[in-house]
């Protein structure tokens, strides 16, 4: 049990270079930059056209590494945003490996590197985060000031509820259903920090579909949030399908948060 410890339920990085934004024409910047533990942290920056509105942090999901999370967020660009996407201690070529906290530090080390370097000063920087990336995000978006905004999609609402979905999932979990949750960090769940958020706005976005992360976890998300927030269950979507399932409203939802987030 102490050698299979469920935090690892939450992790699974890798080296593998899934695409390449070069070979389809695409250009964009590799950065590198420390942790807020001194480890160096990966990644890659697509600039807007012009004068940017803004910086988007993207915070990808618990599979692979930024290559094969670029598609998820690279689009915003094309709105008017310059997107900068990175990888968690461990995952692609960041060193270290993930926990919780140290995803957390990555993260708040991310956005004032953002804030920092951004093509249009005073501009700010909002966070958006799908899946794991949305659970790392709200921590950051509640404790960094620098935040303006965060845009969260298909996020759990704490880690010790997403290892019970897990295991009550699959006849094989039901014996560890009592203990495992218990060797589970919970001092960084989303639940208990997204009220802090405000008030700065928060927008969570959910496929009603969802098989990964039910999608009742979003809605307790919302109800733990304080005003201004939005929610939106995306008929039909599965888990981070909800772009793929109406795209045009899923770009003209999200890109009036940002902007309007980045205005005030």
């Amino acid at each position: 049990m102490g050698g299979c410890s469920p935090q690892r339920l939450f992790y699974y990085p890798n080296r593998i270079l899934y695409a390449d934004p070069a070979e389809e024409g695409i250009p964009y910047q590799v950065v590198e930059y420390p942790s807020l533990n001194g480890k160096k942290l990966t990644g890659i920056v697509f600039s807007a056209p012009g004068i940017p509105k803004g910086t988007v942090v993207f915070f990808h999901g618990n599979f692979g590494n930024i290559s094969n999370h670029i598609e998820q967020c690279r689009f915003l660009s094309d709105y008017g945003f310059d997107v900068l996407i990175f990888d968690y201690e461990g995952y692609g070529a960041s060193e270290g490996s993930p926990t919780p906290k140290r995803t957390l530090m990555d993260g708040i080390a991310t956005v004032r590197y953002a804030h920092d370097h951004s093509r249009s000063p005073g501009k700010g920087v909002v966070v958006f985060g799908q899946s794991l990336g949305g659970v790392i995000a709200i921590g950051v978006a509640a404790q960094e000031p620098l935040v303006r905004g965060a845009l969260i999609e298909s996020a759990f609402s704490s880690y010790r509820r997403m290892v019970r979905w897990v295991l009550t999932r699959h006849m094989w979990g039901w014996p560890l259903y009592p203990i495992a949750p218990l060797l589970v960090d919970w001092h960084h769940d989303p639940i208990d920090a997204i009220a802090r958020i405000s008030p700065r706005p928060v927008f969570l976005i959910h496929g009603d579909h969802d098989e990964t992360v039910p999608s009742f976890m979003s809605e307790q998300l919302y109800a733990a949030a304080r005003e201004p927030k939005k929610l939106w269950i995306v008929p039909g979507a599965d888990h981070l399908s909800c772009r793929r399932t109406n795209r045009k409203k899923y770009d003209e939802e999200v890109v009036d948060f940002l902007t309007r987030a980045l205005a005030n």
